[in-house]
């Protein structure tokens, strides 16, 4: 897991591991650049282009914008649709495998 250190690779590296052995070998590391957090994602069916399934992770603990410190997660399914804003890793993977199984 190569990341950079806006992401806070010490708070996501532990988080990002329990995600991906969750979630499955179909998910990987999908951080970087600059990026504010870390994220995995995985290919998702769509006949017009490639497509993602997306789960940003936290950065932090606490919650401060101001200071790009974010404490909760968001999971994307693809292009088309919006963040879905998960509090806890359990919620995470439960709201994934929901996404997984309307695929």
């Amino acid at each position: 897991m190569t990341q950079f250190t806006t992401h806070n690779p010490d708070f996501a590296n532990p988080i990002m591991t329990k995600l991906l052995n969750a979630l499955g070998g179909k998910w990987s590391d999908s951080s970087y650049g600059d990026d504010l957090v870390a994220s995995i994602s995985r290919s998702i069916p769509n006949p017009d282009y490639p497509d993602y399934m997306t789960v940003l992770l936290p950065n932090s603990t606490q919650f401060n914008i101001d200071r790009e410190e974010v404490n909760n997660y968001a999971v994307k399914c693809g292009d088309e649709s919006e963040y879905v804003v998960c509090e806890t890793l359990e919620e995470t993977i439960e709201i994934v495998k929901e996404f997984e199984s309307n695929l």
